[in-house]
């Protein structure tokens, strides 16, 4: 007995997807994050999103992201190219939030609107 034949509509739905990344990557401010960057600009945002901004120690030990040393210099590297700032904590001068910049926030909008289109 052979398998069922994959369902057109499963073939069609992947290759929407398929067109909807490209077209993503072909945004004017896709080059800025790159594929090793963009993970962690997605937790720093996801968490302010939700109103719990990560401090930098927290972000170190998130598992899924590399090593404590890998995230710290890509956090580095989302603050030189505008896309995090690290917020000092009033109560705490030693404690830095990661927090998206409106850069990085225009850049994430860009994405959904892209994702917006596709989908209609």
């Amino acid at each position: 007995m052979s398998p069922k034949p994959p369902k057109k509509e499963l073939v069609a739905l992947y290759l929407r997807y398929r067109s909807l990344v490209d077209s993503l990557k072909a945004l004017p401010h896709a080059t800025q994050v790159s594929e090793e960057l963009e993970p962690l600009l997605i937790t720093i945002t996801q968490a302010w999103h939700e109103g719990t901004p990560l401090p930098v120690r927290k972000l170190l030990i998130r598992d899924g992201l590399g090593s404590p040393a890998t995230i710290h210099k890509r956090i580095h590297q989302l603050h030189e190219a505008g896309l995090v700032s690290l917020d000092a904590v009033a109560s705490d001068a030693r404690v830095k939030l990661v927090v998206p910049t409106d850069h990085a926030l225009r850049y994430l909008a860009e994405k959904g609107k892209a994702i917006q289109q596709a989908a209609s």
